[in-house]
């Protein structure tokens, strides 16, 4: 099947190849590869008729061969409506191609932002081979990106399973982190690499001169003003296990464009397998709290007592009820019902069933008891506690999920997410899935709907208005970690939703850290009815692996008005009140400045 997947997904490929259920385009010129794989499960089967795995794959076969479902036996097949959405969806493209940004490598991250700052959104791509070279696309403004890599100076920067933008030295430029080792142990002693973006287009590499130099395994990171000072400080969560130990990493920024190692005076003396973190401030009380993910224990989290205790942080990670699941991967602070309160999402990647998880995600999608873990769930109760939701909101699913973001796909002004999923065995195929949001109540799943459901392998997400019109696309890395198992990188043009309206905030830090990382947003909004209600949002790069742009796109729903906007600078606790600020608009705010910058930005047609 592998074989059949290169020559026809890979040497054919088209906007719809690999996306299930898959249409008449997406099947296979090349038959022999499919046909050979039908008389093996057709053996393995006779032998193994409960086998959920050989099962599954025997259906894929014939999805790409045209004769799903009529071929298929009745004792195998899979009924079709497995694969319904819960509610119908506008369809995404795969526009890539096209757009000249569907790099053909492994598993890596990317970075969906404004790298230039001419207002159009950028991508920068990595993928996980030690060969393998950081990709920088500038987008033209016409539909198409230009490949910089060269100009740029990034020539030779190469691997990373893992990407970070931030600008670290407050000068107005995306800087970004490059994060390596991951999964490798001793064998993955590579350093990381910090990349200052020199505002010609050009990167320099800062790595040792910076002070985050070191030689650790690693794939996640996050940003986030620690003290308080107006500089961004720099979390490391690296992978210590039994044959292994490797100290995550806090990197304190001096303010003069270097760190220093702080992690054990900060009470972060942490030696686990750390595959995720996220800093939020759970409690507003204005400093940022630390949860990581653990995927071989309990996950943790860190209360930030702020100044009155020097920045140290205090394990509440049993009292807040969010060590679960105990084989966990990506994660993030969110706002999900939109309450003022971060919320959290761990998604669960259970190791032990590395060779079976088409079997597991099979067994789910036919409504089979299933025992895996499953990603959870946790609603801030405001008391440092959080309440487990998983099943309450409809995402009780059998995911696997590696990279992974959240937007707001339809501009409703609730958050959705889209999960990138499988494992590193080759039989691991199975798609991708989109949630939507049922405006804070639950989730729906849109993934056939939407033409999401990728089965390549799914990495990094980044999403962002690359079109600048006013609806959020997406970026994902696809592709395997062994190598041979790679694919082209989507690009997902959002359909667009022209009921709900939109508000574009790009914020400028002067006291807080320029990127503004950390600084919540609250928009009080009027509906058509006359109805009020408040969205809330905060200032990050999403998800832990993977990164939106930090240009804020906000969805309003069927607003009438904005009657009002607070913004609470991370950092400096600065806050400003706006009103009447315009609809289905880009603007700028600049901290301490009462004046709204409000930007022409030409949107364009992929």
């Amino acid at each position: 099947m592998r074989k059949a997947e290169i020559e026809n997904c890979v040497e054919h490929h088209n906007s719809s190849s690999c996306i299930i259920p898959l249409v008449e385009e997406a099947q296979h010129v090349n038959r022999e590869g499919s046909e050979k794989a039908l008389k093996i499960y057709e053996k393995l089967l006779a032998d193994y008729p409960g086998d959920f795995q050989n099962r599954w794959l025997y259906n894929l076969a014939h999805m790409t061969l045209g004769s799903y479902p009529e071929a298929v036996p009745p004792q195998y097949r899979l009924n079709p409506s497995v694969f319904d959405s819960d509610i119908q969806y506008p369809r995404f493209i795969d526009v890539a191609m096209g757009a000249g940004v569907a790099v053909n490598d492994i598993s890596g991250s990317c970075i969906v932002d404004d790298f230039n700052g001419d207002g159009f959104l950028d991508i920068i791509a990595s993928s996980y081979g030690l060969d393998d070279q950081i990709r920088f696309f500038v987008n033209t403004g016409n539909g198409k990106f230009t490949d910089k890599t060269i100009e740029s100076g990034l020539k030779g920067i190469v691997s990373g399973l893992n990407l970070l933008q931030a600008d670290y030295d407050n000068d107005g430029d995306l800087d970004f982190l490059v994060l390596r080792g991951a999964w490798l142990g001793n064998a993955g002693k590579h350093p990381n690499s910090l990349l200052r973006n020199n505002g010609d287009g050009s990167f320099t590499d800062v790595t040792r001169s910076s002070g985050i130099y070191s030689l650790n395994p690693t794939q996640t990171a996050c940003w986030g003003d620690i003290n308080n000072d107006g500089f961004l400080d720099l979390f490391i969560g690296n992978e210590s296990s039994p044959n292994s130990t490797h100290a995550s990493e806090l990197f304190i920024n001096q303010g003069n464009g270097t760190f220093i190692e702080a992690s054990r005076q900060y009470g972060l003396d942490i030696k686990l397998f750390v595959k995720g973190s996220t800093l939020g401030d759970i409690d507003n009380d204005g400093d940022l709290d630390l949860y990581i993910s653990n995927i071989l224990g309990a996950n943790r989290l860190y209360e930030n007592l702020g100044a009155e205790s020097n920045w140290q942080f205090r394990d509440i990670s049993s009292m807040s009820g969010t060590e679960f699941p105990q084989f966990s991967f990506p994660c993030w602070f969110w706002d999900v019902n939109n309450d003022g309160l971060l919320d959290l999402y761990v998604n669960a990647f259970d190791i032990r069933d590395f060779t079976s998880a088409s079997a597991k995600v099979a067994a789910d999608y036919m409504g089979q008891p299933v025992d895996t873990e499953f990603s959870r769930l946790y609603l801030n109760q405001g008391n440092k506690r959080f309440f487990d939701a998983t099943v309450d909101y409809g995402l009780n699913k059998v995911l696997y999920t590696m990279g992974c973001n959240y937007e707001d796909i339809n501009n409703d002004g609730f958050l959705d997410f889209y999960a990138s999923t499988g494992t590193p065995d080759f039989r691991a195929v199975f798609p991708n899935r989109m949630f939507l949001n049922n405006r804070g109540d639950g989730f729906l799943d849109v993934t056939t709907a939407t033409g999401t459901g990728h089965i390549q392998k799914g990495h990094g997400v980044g999403f962002g208005d690359l079109d600048n019109d006013g609806d959020q696309d997406m970026y994902v890395v696809l592709g395997g970690s062994y190598s041979g198992d790679n694919f082209m990188n989507a690009l997902f043009e959002n359909p667009g939703n022209s009921k709900n309206k939109w508000i574009s905030l790009n914020l400028t830090g002067t006291k807080a850290n320029r990127s503004a990382i950390g600084t919540r947003i609250e928009v009080l909004i009027e509906d058509l009815d006359g109805n009020r209600s408040t969205i809330h949002r905060t200032v990050k790069s999403g998800a832990s692996f993977g990164c939106n742009s930090l240009r804020q796109e906000i969805g309003l729903g069927n607003c009438k008005q904005i009657v009002g906007c607070t913004i609470r600078w991370q950092g400096s606790g600065t806050v400003q009140e706006f009103s009447s600020l315009p609809l289905n608009a880009f603007c700028i705010i600049t901290e301490s400045d009462d004046n709204i910058e409000i930007l022409k930005l030409n949107s364009f047609k992929f």
